[in-house]
């Protein structure tokens, strides 16, 4: 599977909510895939949080089952793929006021565009102080392989926070990308109103884009 990009306003819009999704109140047709890679299709219902279960049942009027993110490979709803990822740095309610990144032991991430270097969109709610209530945090999520084990790398969107924490992320993000310059130098013109779809763009050219 090479582009999921079916939510281009992701990265157009100024905010994104998890009611995007179609199976946040209601089941929608989907399947799940197993840890064992077995998948089962039926109702599928998730709201994008690490802390809550998958809700899973065969047809409308058979009992449900319950997943924790661990138990699955990831699922499938229409034409979105969300993948289980584990053991990722995103930004979230800290680091707006704070630059301490937020801490996430698995959630299911969005599957944007698979390659040498895979892209996933994670959204993550977290408890905004300032405004006292639940807010969104998109993050784009990067992996590559080093050395046979998986490295991500997070770059926040549409988060409200001043610009430079928007810097101080493409600095810490730009390392990511040390063997693509060309990467590096588009990276390098982004800001929080940038359409971010201009770096994944760059990233589907690798190769081409690697020794220039």
């Amino acid at each position: 599977m090479k582009s999921l990009i079916i939510i281009v306003c992701l990265f157009i819009t100024c905010s994104v909510r998890a009611q995007d999704y179609p199976f946040i109140k209601n089941f929608v047709h989907g399947t799940i895939i197993l840890k064992d890679a077995t998948q089962k299709e039926g109702l599928v219902r998730w709201f994008p949080d690490p802390s809550e279960k998958l809700r899973f049942k065969l047809n409308n009027n058979d009992p449900e089952e319950k997943f924790q993110i661990p138990d699955l490979q990831g699922f499938i709803t229409d034409t979105l793929h969300f993948k289980m990822l584990s053991n990722l740095e995103i930004y979230g309610e800290d680091y707006p006021m704070l630059s301490r990144m937020s801490k996430l032991k698995y959630t299911f991430a969005q599957i944007i565009y698979t390659g040498k270097i895979n892209v996933y969109y994670v959204l993550y709610n977290g408890y905004d102080a300032r405004q006292g209530c639940f807010e969104p945090y998109p993050n784009l999520i990067f992996e590559k392989t080093t050395d046979n084990k998986p490295e991500y790398a997070a770059f926040p969107v549409y988060i409200n926070m001043r610009e430079k924490r928007y810097d101080q992320a493409k600095e810490k993000l730009l390392p990511f990308f040390n063997e693509y310059p060309a990467i590096q130098e588009k990276l390098k013109t982004f800001n929080r109103q940038t359409n971010m779809l201009g770096v994944v763009d760059y990233i589907k050219q690798i190769p081409a884009t690697k020794n220039e």
